[in-house]
């Protein structure tokens, strides 16, 4: 994957700030939005940001 895609234009997240959140103890998807708030704009990159957060969390 790569971790400078961008998942939220909106707020400028990539697949790395998603990994970052992760990585200081955000475990679901709610708490990563809560970060980075990642899907909290126009709302489009819902599905992938969970798809991404749903995959690094596997890890």
């Amino acid at each position: 994957m790569d971790k400078t895609k961008k998942i939220c234009y909106c707020f400028n997240v990539s697949v790395e700030d998603i990994e970052r959140a992760i990585e200081n103890g955000a475990d679901t998807f709610e708490k990563v939005q809560s970060v980075t708030n990642c899907g909290r704009g126009c709302g489009s990159c819902l599905a992938e940001a969970k798809a991404v957060v749903d995959e690094l969390l596997k890890k």
